[in-house]
């Protein structure tokens, strides 16, 4: 357990942004910017007297889940995330096809229809009737 307490340490979730390991090239795993008008004005609203407001955007983007993104203004801020679910730099899952399951059965030849493929020949017509004889002397 200690072994694998080494190659994957365990580390509190929700720590500052500075606090995160950097990437193996010394690079950090957030940028962050500020865009849109930074000037400060006058509060339109009528706030406290002397305070400021400014209509600039806060983003931080993370280089280590390529796709999420927190974007923070006037002390809201929202989270999005539009990826793949892999972190970078970690192999890409691509699953293999799986085995089949069974085997289609062959198919069977159609059969023909239990009527006859051809008419029958046609007989002449004759009596067919045999009277019985015995039932004429009764």
């Amino acid at each position: 357990m200690e072994e694998l307490e080494g190659k994957d340490p365990t580390v509190e979730r929700f720590r500052d942004i500075g606090e995160h390991a950097l990437f193996p090239v010394e690079q950090p795993c957030w940028i962050s910017k500020v865009v849109g008008d930074t000037q400060q004005y006058a509060d339109p609203n009528g706030g406290a007297e002397g305070e400021n407001i400014s209509f600039a955007v806060n983003i931080i983007k993370s280089l280590r889940w390529p796709g999420a993104m927190t974007v923070s203004k006037g002390g809201k801020c929202t989270s999005v995330y539009v990826g793949h679910g892999m972190k970078k730099g970690d192999p890409s899952y691509n699953p293999i096809e799986p085995p089949t399951v069974q085997e289609d059965p062959e198919e069977e030849e159609e059969k023909p229809e239990p009527n006859p493929l051809t008419e029958p020949p046609i007989q002449d017509e004759e009596d067919t009737i045999q009277e019985d004889p015995e039932a004429d002397e009764q």
